[in-house]
């Protein structure tokens, strides 16, 4: 597909597929580099971990930020993956930077990396978001989000479902998750599309386009990796300090990466 074809994707549906735009090694170093930071092998201070509900509701998701609590807990979600020099340097490659600065410009900002985490047979529904809010402390909305999965992901495995053509509403409300008063109005179930994807496709879309995923039933796991992007410089605006930097000048490198032992605040 042309840059051409992506950019008619976006604008009509919010979101465009990129098939194997990962190698299967690419895929393989990042599979190994999450396990080891499940089973301890690979630590630094201050990464976040977001442990699964046993209720199975999204409402007892703990919101609190928690550190690392062993390998034999359930994580929902591992934050900071962009100060992660495996998953930094895939999301570096050319082919990412091509279509970034198409969308973005030459500076790309982050405002998170994060792997979210379906067990097979488990995982907590996530109901039907944007990745925008007013309420973020950033005076720059995301534009662009990426989305791939390590696995197989179906609509059993609790993959990705969208609403397209619904970036165009902008953001609702105040942003982030959608009212349940405003779900028939915004997300009816007649319009849902579930997005489906083998390793190494990278699913790459407009931040204001509606997204959920269900509860996994298969019986494989399903971990999927999202990074949530901003055009140029971005400042937050809680601690005064700029978003990292993905792509362009003062970018993160994946080398000094490697070397921090702690998550910079």
């Amino acid at each position: 597909m042309s840059s051409d074809r992506y950019t008619q994707e976006l604008a009509e549906h919010g979101y465009f597929m990129v098939r194997q735009g990962f190698t299967p090694t690419d895929m393989q170093d990042m599979k190994a580099r999450l396990e080891d930071i499940v089973r301890g092998q690979f630590a630094k201070d201050g990464r976040r971990f977001q442990a699964d509900t046993e209720s199975g509701r999204y409402e007892d998701v703990e919101k609190s930020e928690m550190g690392y609590r062993g390998p034999n807990v359930a994580y929902r979600k591992i934050a900071d993956l962009e100060f992660d020099d495996v998953f930094l340097a895939k999301l570096q490659s050319r082919w990412v930077r091509d279509i970034c600065a198409r969308f973005l410009g030459p500076v790309t900002s982050v405002m998170r990396v994060t792997m979210m985490d379906k067990p097979a047979r488990g995982g907590t529904p996530l109901p039907w978001h944007q990745d925008v809010s007013l309420d973020w402390p950033t005076p720059t909305q995301p534009e662009l989000a990426i989305w791939f999965s390590l696995d197989e992901a179906t609509a059993a495995s609790g993959s990705l479902q969208v609403i397209p053509g619904s970036h165009r509403h902008g953001v609702i409300g105040r942003g982030h998750v959608l009212p349940t008063e405003l779900e028939s109005r915004y997300a009816p179930d007649s319009q849902v599309v579930t997005v489906e994807a083998q390793p190494g496709d990278v699913l790459f879309f407009h931040a204001a386009l509606l997204h959920r995923s269900g509860v996994n039933v298969s019986d494989a796991p399903r971990r999927a990796v999202n990074a949530i992007l901003m055009p140029g410089p971005a400042m937050h605006t809680r601690r005064n300090k700029p978003y990292p930097v993905l792509h362009g000048e003062g970018e993160l490198r994946p080398a000094d990466v490697a070397r921090l032992t702690a998550i910079p605040n």
